[in-house]
């Protein structure tokens, strides 16, 4: 698994507004450290580096990105956290967690079975990923019908719903330990005004937000939340 994706540019991120850091990683951090046990961490999917940042508040923590350019960008965002472009690079069983944050829509089948492979030999024995996938099965999509945000980036090849992307990562040697939802953020679902109707959809997602806590039932939202452990 060594190449360079050139797909996942300046461009790239201009456009899906995922450059910065973003309210959303303070929650997978949070999550990881409230439903994970320890570290080191690794970010695998790691963009420009946001999260790697916030893990390595929590302990040693590392990224891998096929996207030079990515990869660059996390050097920077990310000081003194190793950013890795080579699978074969990363430990074996060096990691005790690791966050996969919308990344195995983008891959193929074949391909996702490889990354899982990888995750299997860098985790320790008992180590946990928090994986976050969008759902094409859940309310937000349904409310949203054809507008539906996972739809807009032509990178989402494999957009499977919570039930499959359970089945596949059982499959692949991983026990779910906690599933859920991210909730309906992706505001407005209706032709109220914005404020109306986040007051209606988003309040459980804001609530979740703030506690920190894996709180709302897979479907619900968005977007799938699992947390795994390597057996």
């Amino acid at each position: 698994m060594k190449h360079d994706d050139d797909t996942y540019d300046e461009d790239y991120y201009r456009f899906n507004g995922q450059a910065e850091d973003r309210p959303a990683l303070r929650l997978y951090t949070r999550l990881v450290e409230r439903y994970t046990e320890s570290g080191p961490y690794l970010d695998f999917g790691c963009g420009t580096g946001h999260l790697v940042r916030r893990l390595s508040a929590l302990g040693p923590a590392a990224g891998f990105e096929v996207s030079e350019y990515s990869a660059g960008q996390a050097r920077r965002n990310a000081p003194g956290c190793a950013i890795h472009t080579d699978a074969a690079d990363l430990p074996s069983a060096g990691f005790g967690a690791l966050t996969a944050i919308h990344v195995l829509e983008h891959l193929t089948d074949e391909i996702a079975f490889e990354t899982l492979a990888t995750w299997r030999r860098v985790l320790r024995p008992g180590g946990q990923a928090l994986v976050v996938m969008p759902d094409p099965a859940g309310r937000g999509r349904r409310l949203a019908g054809q507008a539906w945000m996972g739809f807009a980036d032509p990178t989402h090849i494999n957009l499977k719903s919570h039930a499959e992307w359970r089945s596949f990562l059982t499959h692949q040697g991983f026990v779910v330990e906690r599933e859920g939802s991210d909730g309906l953020w992706d505001v407005p679902y209706s032709r109220w005004p914005k404020l109306l109707d986040a007051a209606v959809h988003a309040v459980p997602a804001f609530v979740q937000f703030l506690s920190g806590r894996m709180l709302l039932r897979p479907g619900s939202g968005e977007s799938s939340l699992f947390v795994v452990r390597r057996v």
